[in-house]
């Protein structure tokens, strides 16, 4: 990258994630050819001490000025929906929230205005465990059914609309469990990674992935993700089955936990790397320690809006495990 120059990376949103991708692209960015031009926050307040002054973007409509390569957003998705669009005009877009998505017309506008300005938009994996396998199975046509169960404790959802009014009936309570694009709504900050889920496959897409989210009393410094995928029958009948949980130490009360914070800064690595990647939505996978873009262009989805049950308390896990 040294040959062109650094690669010029804006960072909209300045809450947890967004304050640790900061701090990383001041202390290792220019060894890793990268140069930050520009922090916002909805807060500019938030900003101050932390940020250099000639850092600080006041109004997210110049970002243009900065000229930005890269443009992280690691706010809310309604940064996605009202500006994502805009973003495209000048650069690159990573979305670090990919709820945002399950908004049919904010897709639709996203890839009109990515193919129109020649810019790709990211989407950063969070924490979805095993994106790759999943796509590669969803590619081959053999992914039947996706499944993917976020539970914490309560006071780490950030929940909108019937959900902000649900209350935990006992220890564990299935607050919402029904297709991922019908919970995107009401749980913004909670359903990015079944939203990672359902780009990563998109014969399902937001539709077709069910979303499971939890409010587990006992789980006061930890998010949990169980992803549960079925695939063809074998020559015996039964059917191909993975299912993985994810234990992410969380700070209490936390919307996103700590291994989510590494993540995606290899996130951040991976959608910086290219110099003119394919417009389109790319999703980015992991290989070793490098995150890389994989070439699928995923379509806007076709299915109507999905709803999903609002419901009672459901038993936990009876088992840890991988099988």
């Amino acid at each position: 990258m040294a040959d062109r120059g650094p690669r010029r990376v804006g960072v909209v949103g300045y809450g947890r994630l967004g304050q640790s991708l900061v701090s990383r692209l001041l202390t290792q960015g220019p060894e890793l050819g990268l140069e930050l031009v520009f922090v916002w926050n909805r807060d500019p307040g938030q900003m101050a001490g932390s940020v250099p002054p000639s850092l600080q973007l006041q109004n997210l409509a110049a970002l243009g000025e900065r000229h930005p390569d890269l443009v992280v957003e690691v706010a809310h998705p309604k940064i996605i929906h009202e500006s994502g669009a805009q973003i495209l005009r000048h650069a690159n877009l990573l979305v670090g929230s990919p709820s945002a998505l399950g908004d049919q017309t904010t897709e639709r506008q996203l890839l009109e205005a990515s193919n129109h300005w020649n810019h790709a938009v990211f989407v950063a994996r969070g924490a979805l465990w095993g994106t790759e396998d999943i796509r590669r199975l969803d590619a081959a046509g053999g992914l039947q059914s996706l499944r993917v169960t976020m539970a914490t404790h309560p006071d780490g959802f950030r929940l909108e609309g019937p959900l902000a009014a649900a209350h935990s009936t006992g220890h564990r309570t299935v607050l919402y469990e029904g297709p991922v694009r019908g919970l995107c709504p009401f749980a913004p900050r909670n359903s990015n990674t079944m939203a990672a889920a359902a780009l990563a496959a998109p014969s399902l897409g937001f539709d077709g992935v069910i979303g499971v989210l939890v409010a587990d009393l006992s789980l006061t410094d930890m998010h949990v993700v169980d992803v549960e995928l079925s695939g063809p029958a074998g020559p015996t009948g039964r059917s191909f089955a993975v299912h993985t949980r994810r234990e992410n130490p969380a700070e209490p009360g936390a919307v996103t936990g700590s291994a989510t914070v590494t993540a995606f800064w290899w996130s951040l690595l991976g959608a910086a790397r290219p110099r003119s990647p394919s417009p389109g939505l790319l999703c980015l996978q992991s290989v070793g320690s490098q995150a890389l873009a994989s070439s699928a262009v995923l379509p806007a989805a076709s299915s109507p809006l999905g709803r999903g049950s609002i419901s009672a308390e459901k038993p936990p896990p009876s088992r840890d495990e991988i099988i």
